[in-house]
């Protein structure tokens, strides 16, 4: 091996040892900015929760491997307690001579409901697919053109999406056009790529709770058995 190549790496695996310290060093820093905004807000903060994994169904859960829940911060907002966390999985790739490990990092936001609710996933047109798998039953038109175009409704229960997506409700929904949700049983969720900060947690909450918010009365009764 001669010098030049030596140098060469010698320098490539420096550069990967610094990449890795300045990752580990602003892991810390995410872990502590987010267990001090916990505190803040009389929340806790859990560095990882392994019973979250399995917790939910649909995409980004159940798949690859190296799958984790961590970064928890659990609380009420407005009366309604959630969980959020970072999750992540992993896949591999190969070319036949090397494999190639990829990470596919998540934001989560749980927001539990009140009563258990339809299968029902309001995602931005043409990220559906990307970031979660189709629910049972076919895409749902409503009365609004512009919320079609907007988005695609998944649901089982065509009345139930019907009354809950109403025309406030799209109102609400077409502010934040580029954010999904869905219900699974008892809780809400709205899930992104990559990593929220306080801030972005922040206003997750508040969108998920704005959808909740909107929901009528009635459908909350009818759920419950109430009439």
């Amino acid at each position: 091996m001669s010098g030049g190549v030596v140098v060469l790496v010698v320098v490539v695996l420096a550069i990967g040892v610094g990449l890795a310290v300045l990752g580990a060093v602003a892991a810390a820093k995410r872990r502590e900015a987010l267990a001090a905004y916990a505190a803040s807000r009389g929340w806790t903060w859990t560095e990882e929760r392994h019973d979250l994994v399995d917790r939910f169904s649909g995409a980004p859960f159940g798949r690859g491997f190296g799958r984790r829940a961590f970064n928890v911060v659990q609380g009420a907002h407005d009366g309604r307690a959630f969980v959020a966390f970072d999750y992540v999985y992993k896949t591999q790739t190969s070319n036949g001579k090397t494999t190639t490990t990829h990470t596919h990092p998540f934001s989560v936001l749980a927001m539990t409901t009140t009563a258990p609710m339809p299968a029902l996933s309001v995602e931005p047109e043409g990220l559906f697919d990307a970031i979660a798998d189709k629910v049972s039953g076919g895409a749902i038109d409503l009365e609004s053109e512009e919320f079609n175009q907007a988005f695609s409704v998944r649901c089982p229960d065509r009345k139930f999406a019907s009354d809950v997506l109403h025309p406030l409700m799209m109102e609400h929904l077409l502010a934040h056009r580029w954010t999904g949700w869905r219900v699974d049983h008892d809780s809400l969720l709205v899930i992104e790529g990559g990593k929220r900060e306080p801030q972005q947690i922040d206003a997750a909450l508040a969108y998920a709770d704005g959808v909740l918010d909107r929901v009528p009365e009635f459908v909350w009764a009818r759920l419950r058995g109430e009439g």
